[in-house]
């Protein structure tokens, strides 16, 4: 008890210094480092406990070590030089105090370290256990850990994937929460509503159009002003833009792109605001007309091919219907035209007549960007909903702003 304390610490003082400044108020100062630093580990160790998250293991790892660190410099400061004075003096109990405490620190971080290994492996894949492949089994607790992809990030709010918010399994999900550390649980019982609801998601992409291949994890870009814009045939769109920069980075990361460009579903966003951006324009040194709505043809194989003096251009692809006479007179003969709107498909015309052309895939996938819809609406109205809602939000973040 305290008084069995009280007399070990006045049976050290008697060796050779005063009652104030002894070994054994020194020793007490020792016993009470340790107590402070085993003290600030488990403090550490119940918080990431109480969070529940195998994430913070390393956390608990880092926490014991700083523990132990400033217990070490605790004592290479200020308790170890006095307690070698005592071992001097022949401190039998001193030393045994000595062992015990070093064996203490050991025992702790070992522990520490022990554990954080066991949580980090508690999560384990169980398929037969819980809703999908990538969900993950905790050993610990017998939950299962949502590991699917589009349904967590649907979870989260997020603009760019669809899923079903009706289904039990979602209902569930939700109204459970994230963990500490944001993740999602659920019993192994109830894999199977998780998984109709899995079943239910989808990504969007940044078009109606634009279409999710699975096997791929990617959206395919089939606006014919931003393909061709991309290729480098001519066409109009913001250079250097995040979309831009995601598409790029999307489609070189294939072995075979298949003559089309990619990009990840958590990037329409960005795709849509280039595509926002782009606009139809004649293809390449062609003139527009005074009217602003139509184009001249001046490609000279195209010409040729269009009067019958030979050539070798493809009739099957959509620019070439675009094409019209523009009318003969005494000073033009033999003159065509297209609509601005179509330049991006006559520009794949005039590249089939030249030699060695082999048709591309997205030369007849493409869709026109006048066309392109986003839930319906044309890319002009979305974009301007948008950024109504944006106003709306901030129109009412000012509100709230001026009651306070």
């Amino acid at each position: 008890g305290e008084v069995g304390r009280m007399g070990i610490a006045e049976g050290y003082s008697t060796v050779g210094d005063s009652q104030s400044s002894g070994p054994g108020l020194r020793l007490r100062g020792w016993t009470d480092s340790l107590r402070n630093a085993v003290n600030d580990y488990l403090g550490t160790w119940n918080e990431v406990s109480n969070r529940g998250s195998a994430s913070g293991a390393a956390g608990t790892a880092r926490g014991a070590v700083r523990s132990v660190g400033r217990f070490w410099g605790e004592c290479r400061d200020e308790h170890i030089p006095t307690f070698a004075k005592g071992l001097a003096a022949g401190g039998v109990r001193q030393t045994i105090v000595l062992m015990l405490s070093v064996m203490c620190v050991f025992t702790v971080v070992h522990w520490s370290l022990s554990s954080a290994g066991a949580l980090r492996a508690s999560l384990v894949p169980a398929p037969s256990l819980c809703a999908s492949q990538n969900d993950m089994y905790d050993t610990a607790s017998r939950l299962c850990q949502v590991g699917h992809k589009y349904a967590f990030w649907y979870l989260k709010h997020k603009s760019w994937v669809q899923c079903a918010p009706n289904v039990p399994g979602y209902r569930m999900l939700a109204g459970a929460g994230p963990d500490g550390g944001g993740n999602y649980w659920y019993a192994p019982k109830l894999a199977g509503e998780v998984r109709a609801f899995y079943d239910t998601c989808i990504p969007e992409c940044a078009t109606d159009d634009d279409t999710f291949h699975v096997n791929r994890d990617l959206c395919m870009a089939t606006d014919d002003v931003l393909v061709t814009y991309l290729n480098g045939d001519g066409q109009k769109c913001p250079a250097g833009t995040p979309g831009e920069k995601e598409i790029r980075g999307a489609t070189s990361g294939l072995s075979n792109r298949q003559g089309r460009y990619w990009y990840k579903p958590d990037a329409a966003a960005k795709v849509r605001r280039l595509l926002e951006g782009c606009h139809a324009t004649c293809a390449k040194n062609d003139p527009g007309l005074h009217d602003k709505v139509h184009c001249q043809v001046m490609n000279t194989l195209a010409l040729k091919f269009l009067s019958g003096q030979g050539g070798a251009c493809d009739k099957r692809l959509p620019g070439f219907k675009l094409l019209g006479a523009m009318g003969t007179t005494k000073d033009v003969q033999g003159a065509f035209m297209y609509p601005r709107s179509g330049g991006s498909e006559v520009q794949q015309f005039y590249l089939s007549c030249m030699r060695g052309w082999r048709p591309s895939q997205h030369a007849f996938g493409t869709v026109q960007h006048a066309a392109e819809r986003v839930g319906g609406k044309t890319l002009r109205q979305a974009a301007d909903e948008a950024q109504r809602r944006r106003d709306w939000r901030q129109w009412d973040m000012a509100m709230e702003m001026d009651q306070y």
